[in-house]
């Protein structure tokens, strides 16, 4: 029974150093309320698929002694990585374990692509809307009905005070020109489109032009940042 105890899996990650809050991202904190910079958190298996944007974990209170469970939201949390659960402490805290190394894994692997996507600007949650909605975009090809992810996530990039200039954003929402410029040029391929419904747009003969500049988009805005050291 130890034995098996000691092979069990669970993603860990750590609070980051600086988190952003409130209207705008404008208060920044030093970690989080109840955890401290650079903490170790035991994550527990989201109920279904990757979970949302928010995330249950576990760790050591900064206020108190002993471990807590309290549910955070993801982007406050950074280098997702598989870890064994060893201590018991951590074992009866944390209940059920991830059903199997490779699934957390990849779910880590998911998690750390929008950490890598989130940093460098202030309107954090609203850049990981804009990551998903490219990556509905990039990946249909051909809906086999109607898809209201797809219609919606295209009409809200399309009708976005924010994204209307997106080179107005760089630093609140963009990092810099270059991402500005695969968003700028994915608008433009999108709005030369008349539609009204997901079919009309994916149905379009220059749709595969629009799925290409949003995975272009997506790969660029998930790009680590130090990664993009000397971009203009």
């Amino acid at each position: 029974m130890e034995e098996q105890d000691a092979v069990r899996w669970c993603v860990v990650a750590n609070v980051a150093p600086l988190t952003s809050h409130g209207p705008g991202g404008a208060e920044v904190r030093a970690g989080l309320k109840h955890f401290s910079p650079g903490t170790k958190l035991w994550l527990v298996e989201p109920l279904w698929g990757s979970g949302g944007d928010q995330v249950e974990v576990l760790g050591r209170h900064r206020g108190a002694r002993g471990l807590v469970r309290m549910i955070v939201q993801r982007r406050h949390l950074t280098d997702f990585r598989v870890q064994g659960v060893h201590s018991p402490a951590v074992r009866e805290h944390l209940g059920s374990a991830w059903p199997t190394k490779e699934k957390a894994e990849e779910i880590a692997r998911g998690w750390n692509r929008i950490s890598d996507a989130q940093t460098g600007v202030r309107y954090q949650a609203r850049r990981i809307e804009v990551v998903h909605a490219l990556d509905v975009i990039g990946q249909t090809t051909d809906p086999p009905r109607f898809n209201h992810a797809l219609t919606y996530r295209i009409g809200w990039m399309l009708r976005d005070d924010i994204l209307g200039d997106p080179g107005s954003t760089i630093g609140t929402l963009l990092r810099d020109h270059a991402e500005a410029e695969v968003i700028h040029r994915l608008l433009d391929l999108a709005r030369a489109i008349p539609a009204e419904s997901d079919t009309d747009y994916v149905r379009h003969p220059h749709w595969p032009r629009v799925a290409a500049a949003a995975r272009e988009a997506a790969a660029t805005l998930t790009q680590p940042q130090h990664d993009r050291e000397g971009t203009p």
